[in-house]
């Protein structure tokens, strides 16, 4: 047997991947706090060591309902109704939560790399609690969010179709993240996950009976009722959340041509010609409530 290449090749990632005594001692700290009420702040203690960020939080997706908020290092009163106010409403306009539930694996993520092409805004966005912005990183704010920044985010894989999330937040003017840095923290998103999962298998059950579902992306789902087949209810959906009709397509593997005929389609059963409408007549449905 020739071991030559593999030994050369494991003495290059040595060489590429320095010892990194901090977060050796940050991961040890997570291990020996990994019942403690503190774990959060813990994680983001280890993640310091790896790359640095100005502000983070932490939430958990359950399958299509409002996010479960678990913890943040934001300082302001105004920052903090920006947390409130995506937990309530403005998630379902974010492209982590849609790769979430696409089933997007333990990783770390940009999420100017998350946000598909196309991505647009409307006045859906301020139905929402958001504000068009297009100097921010994927083309809309949520109302008091922080301006001016970049995120990494960590998606955390757990137990029945749940996935946590920690975004790591620095401003674009300080050049946001590169692609080296979702490698770096993305070397360590495991170690992150199965200390994460274990500090939320013990803290579920008092999350959830906190959590006030708010039915905002139940709103989605009822759009068209039994008018629209579920192909089109979810090209509806894509829709409204600003995809363009080439990122539909890749997103769900079927030809543009065939994406056209579906949007043909749903837009005559609604009555209706354009995209405005379609936006106009879901909003319009939201202030009716469900039926």
């Amino acid at each position: 047997m020739q071991y030559g290449k593999p030994r050369a090749r494991i003495a290059a990632v040595r060489r590429s991947l320095p010892v990194l005594p901090a977060w050796a001692e940050a991961s040890a700290t997570v291990v020996a706090r990994l019942d403690e009420d503190d774990l959060p702040q813990r994680l983001l203690d280890a993640l310091a060591t790896v790359g640095p960020f100005e502000i983070a939080c932490m939430f958990v997706y359950r399958a299509r309902s409002s996010p479960i908020y678990v913890h943040d290092t934001f300082l302001t009163a105004g920052d903090k109704l920006g947390l409130r106010n995506y937990c309530a409403s403005t998630y379902v306009l974010n492209p982590f939560y849609a790769a979430c539930q696409r089933g997007l694996p333990t990783g770390a993520y940009r999420m100017r790399d998350l946000a598909p092409e196309g991505y647009a805004r409307s006045d859906l966005a301020q139905t929402y609690k958001a504000v068009v912005a297009n100097d921010e990183e994927i083309g809309y704010l949520t109302l008091g969010w922080p301006a001016g920044m970049e995120e990494l985010c960590l998606a955390l894989r757990l137990p029945d179709g749940e996935c946590g999330e920690i975004s790591l937040s620095r401003r674009t003017a300080a050049g946001g993240f590169s692609k080296d840095d979702a490698a770096a923290f993305g070397a360590v998103a495991r170690f992150i996950a199965a200390a994460f999962g274990r500090h939320w298998l013990r803290v579920r059950t008092r999350h959830l009976a906190a959590t006030r579902e708010t039915g905002a992306d139940a709103a989605f789902d009822r759009f068209g009722g039994t008018l629209l087949s579920p192909r089109e209810r979810e090209i509806a959906q894509l829709l409204l959340r600003g995809h363009s009709s080439a990122s539909i397509s890749a997103q769900l593997g079927i030809s543009g041509t065939t994406v056209k005929t579906h949007r043909k389609n749903l837009y005559a059963k609604l009555g209706i010609a354009t995209q405005y409408e379609l936006f106009s007549l879901f909003l319009r449905s939201l202030k009716e409530g469900p039926a």
